[in-house]
């Protein structure tokens, strides 16, 4: 092949070559701006989690196992935009409902304070899913069987859900979460039908 029709060539087939790669690890990003998470907001994820499993005398809480981090992560890898939306939401409400009932951030407020903030997320997200349950109890057969996008159009009623379940999976899956928290054997051996307990007992990792 002559050296000018080679290069013609490779000109054509260069470019569909990087399109193909772009559009291949565009298919792995959800599109979260890597900024959403600077400091100070990972700062808040760790509080909010040592709120929702804080420590104890024999387990460390979920701050110790940089849920904040986790979180970082998962939501950007993970999540939808829809999802994403619905997280970052709810982490502005949180701001908010700090600022305005107790004039400081989340991460500044006593311990009973950042429980009240999030049991008033926690109410939200309950009495939300007890109108969807009035709502679609009115629909017909055919009303029923619609999506129920009208009646989740609050995204911060949908965030407690979400951010408990992150805090639990992120802390339980973590190597502290998992040793302290639980019990633990990093090479289990034969299996065993039944397993004497006493009350107080941890449970085992999985």
């Amino acid at each position: 092949m002559k050296r000018r029709r080679f290069l013609s060539s490779v000109a054509i087939i260069l470019p569909a070559a990087f399109v193909s790669t772009d559009i291949l690890f565009s298919s792995c990003n959800t599109g979260t701006e890597e900024n959403y998470f600077s400091e100070e907001n990972i700062n808040l994820l760790d509080e909010i989690g040592e709120t929702i499993i804080p420590a104890t005398a024999s387990s460390p809480g979920a701050k110790a196992a940089h849920i904040g981090d986790f979180m970082k992560v998962y939501v950007t890898d993970c999540y939808t935009p829809e999802q994403q939306a619905i997280f970052w939401s709810g982490v502005n409400k949180v701001k908010k409902i700090s600022k305005n009932k107790f004039g400081n951030p989340f991460p500044k407020l006593a311990v009973s304070q950042k429980q009240q903030v999030l049991h008033s997320l926690e109410n939200e997200s309950k009495s939300s899913k007890s109108t969807n349950k009035n709502e679609s109890a009115k629909g017909d057969a055919v009303q029923t069987g619609k999506e129920e996008t009208a009646n989740t159009t609050d995204n911060t009623a949908r965030f407690y859900p979400m951010i408990k379940d992150l805090v639990v999976f992120g802390f339980f899956t973590s190597k502290r979460g998992a040793t302290k928290a639980l019990r633990y054997i990093q090479t289990p051996g034969s299996y065993q039908g039944v397993v004497p307990y006493k009350k107080g007992d941890k449970a085992w990792a999985t």
